[in-house]
């Protein structure tokens, strides 16, 4: 066994020391290694290799864990030391190699989950981006529903009314072996929708937004037994009212119906169970998709959309010279009647309505106008729309004036990436991330300030628009589950 030589110190820094201690744990059993270590350097902790590797890098990726335990407690290793290949800490390589009790042993030595390699890559997320490139998910793949955030109204489906600052499993449809592919969460109600067609809801059952037939509050998804007997394919709903869209193309409607919302004839109050929508306009054609506000829902064929509730400038419309608040029936917008338009998809907020063609024209509609905002975006998977200002002269009692919030617009499209307005006098632009590596988007979801984002790989972000100007950078707070850290959106 060799001994330091005379000019080795607690400092030491000899690449040769390195690189011999680093060759030695590949060898030997770590009592023989613990004993080599000791005589060999009097730096042997913290000693960096030409490539920035310790001896903790090496124990970890090995499973040497009583090793690794002897070095952080007796030699002052360094936990949250990064290689210099790919900036990788003892937790990344513990996890890369399938060294799980070595990563155990290393969290609890207080090591960080959270820290990211050069990539910008946790320890979590490169065990996730280590999956074969060969497995893929399809739709039919068993899911999980997941929620967090403010709990008060029960929307969560947790069963009481504390609120989850981190994702928690909704665990009533894993007991019973449903599988969700669609939630839409609301203020006061949620609603769940399986891959087989049902309908769950949960929350508070005022004016029959749960569909169930009473006005009770539920803590957890209940299936809307009104709607058993069909598929449904999509769910849509906003504060007051529920609308399901089944395969058949039929358009069900629950909920209250105070801005006759619901396309029922003749208008009631509410509805606590699931109403068809039926009218003339909509005979013999086939409805795709469904979209709701606080005042209005929307629907759309491929040859046109429909909308109907409060008039206030989001319908497409123009204003009744009759004094007509309300539309009551679903009623086609007729700016979006051409033959050469076919609808690929729409979405709504309580103040405006958005709509797309499968030429890639992105419509809005709002201030009694419908108005082009941008044309050609082909492939594009997904839109959504929040904000939006309504004519408080419709309805006084409800609606303020100067009241509303700036339009904001995001667009998907298949190859994952991002586009945004905001009505601040800008065109609709791709967001580009400043971020260590490259990230493709496989959905997104918006809120009145805030977004949220699904990577093609699986991970999820959140984050908050702090900017108002489009021409200017608008920072965005972005977490991933697991990690914390902060992105920057370029608009230009």
């Amino acid at each position: 066994m060799s001994l330091p030589t005379p000019e080795c110190t607690p400092k030491c820094r000899s690449l040769r020391h390195a690189d011999e201690v680093v060759a030695a744990l590949t060898r030997g059993t770590e009592g023989q290694l613990r004993a080599f270590l000791s005589a060999h350097c009097c730096n042997a902790g913290k000693l960096r290799d030409a490539f920035g590797r310790t001896a903790l890098h090496l124990a970890a990726s090995l499973g040497k864990r009583v090793l690794l335990e002897w070095l952080l407690e007796s030699k002052g290793a360094d936990l949250l030391a990064k290689d210099g290949e790919s900036g990788w800490t003892a937790l990344h390589r513990s996890a890369f190699y399938g060294q799980i009790h070595c990563l155990m042993a290393l969290v609890k030595h207080g090591g960080v989950l959270s820290i990211q390699d050069k990539e910008g890559l946790s320890v979590l997320d490169l065990t996730m981006k280590d999956r074969p490139a060969h497995v893929v998910f399809r739709n039919t793949d068993p899911t999980e529903a997941y929620t967090w955030g403010n709990n008060a109204n029960f929307s969560l489906g947790h069963g009481n009314q504390e609120t989850r600052h981190h994702p928690e499993l909704v665990d009533i449809f894993s007991r019973s072996g449903v599988y969700i592919k669609q939630v839409v969460l609301c203020k006061f109600h949620s609603v769940f929708l399986s891959q087989k067609g049902r309908v769950f809801t949960c929350g508070h059952g005022q004016g029959g937004r749960l569909g169930h037939g009473d006005e009770q509050t539920y803590l957890v998804p209940r299936v809307v037994e009104g709607l058993q007997s069909h598929h449904c394919s999509q769910v849509a709903a906003a504060r007051d009212h529920t609308v399901v869209l089944t395969e058949e193309g039929y358009v069900y409607t629950f909920g209250l119906n105070h801005a006759h919302q619901l396309g029922l004839v003749p208008p009631p109050t509410a509805s606590h169970v699931p109403k068809q929508v039926t009218c003339k306009s909509l005979k013999g054609r086939l409805v795709i998709g469904v979209a709701a506000g606080r005042f209005h829902t929307v629907l759309w064929t491929r040859e046109a959309v429909y909308t109907l509730g409060l008039n206030g400038g989001q319908l497409g419309h123009l204003l009744d010279p009759n004094g007509e608040k309300c539309v009551t029936v679903p009623r086609q917008v007729s700016a979006l009647h051409h033959k050469d338009v076919s609808i690929a998809t729409a979405a709504a907020s309580n103040g405006a309505t958005v709509c797309v063609t499968e030429k890639g024209d992105v419509y809005l509609l709002a201030d009694y106008q419908c108005k082009k905002l941008a044309s050609k975006q082909l492939n594009i998977k997904k839109v959504l729309v929040s904000g939006g200002a309504l004519d408080h002269r419709v309805d006084p009692q409800v609606l303020n004036e100067n009241g509303g919030e700036k339009v904001t617009i995001v667009v998907l499209d298949e190859a994952g990436r991002v586009f945004c307005w905001r009505s601040v006098g800008c065109l609709v632009r791709q967001c580009r991330w400043a971020y260590g590596r490259q990230v493709f988007m496989s959905d997104v979801a918006l809120s009145k300030s805030n977004v949220m984002f699904v990577t093609q790989e699986g991970e999820g972000f959140g984050g908050q628009w702090l900017g108002e100007a489009c021409l200017e950078i608008v920072i965005m707070y972005l977490y991933c589950i697991y990690n914390v850290f902060i992105l920057i959106m370029y608009l230009y």
